[in-house]
Parts: structure tokens; C-alpha cells; sequence
């Protein structure tokens, strides 16, 4: 898959998530952006990356904060396409991934997010 057709599914994956927390993550400014693939140091020989938020989560910012890099989420094509051959279940785990970035982003751990089915 291209990674222009990704980026559309990422898209309306973005667009199924409720209104409230969109509208934060737009006037934040937090981008949820399509790559082709996880950066080197962050690739795992034995597991595969699908996504990332980059950043201070919004329940603990402040106006104190001197962020190193943009906070963002980030979802990696080539990991969806390994572990998902069928489109239809691709999908449906970005949905997934989405919410899962956007719930670390709100300041849920991995922990919180598993308990939840995330």
C-alpha cells in the first residue's frame, strides 16, 4: 500500500474518534501522522511497532514545559501491513491504535489502556 493511502485511512480513523477530543487535539496543535516506517532505534528484532505519542501527555502540561521535539502520534505503515494482510482487519486495528496514541496523550498508561481493551 502507498503511504498517500495510509495517511486516508489514518484520516478517517482520526475522524471516527469523538468530537471533544479531536477538537483538544486540534487546537493543541497535536498531529496524528502517517509513516512508512518505525525509526531505527525505536525497531524491536521481536515486535512490532504500530504507533507512538511523542510528548507530555495533556494532564500534565504546563506552561513550564520545554518540549525537545513536537508532541505528536505517529502510526507506522509497514507494521500494520506485516501483522494484518487483510485489509478489512488492517483497518480496524488502526481504529484501534488511534485511540490507544490519543488515550496515552490524555495521560492513560499502557496499563489503563489494556484494562480498557486498548
Amino acid at each position: 500500500m502507498r503511504l498517500s493511502e495510509f495517511e486516508e485511512i489514518v484520516a478517517k480513523a482520526l475522524r471516527g474518534v469523538p468530537r471533544r477530543f479531536r477538537d483538544i487535539l486540534e487546537r493543541e496543535g497535536i498531529p496524528v501522522l502517517a509513516r512508512n516506517r518505525v525509526p531505527g532505534p525505536l525497531r524491536e528484532k521481536d515486535r512490532l511497532l504500530f504507533g507512538l505519542f511523542v510528548g507530555v501527555p495533556y494532564t500534565e502540561r504546563s506552561a513550564f514545559d520545554l518540549e525537545m521535539e513536537p508532541t505528536r502520534i505517529e502510526l507506522y505503515r509497514e507494521s500494520f501491513e506485516e501483522a494484518f494482510p487483510d485489509r478489512g482487519e488492517m483497518e480496524a486495528e488502526i481504529v484501534k491504535t488511534v485511540i490507544h496514541e490519543i488515550g496515552h496523550y490524555f495521560g492513560f498508561s499502557e496499563q489503563e489502556l489494556e484494562r480498557h481493551g486498548l
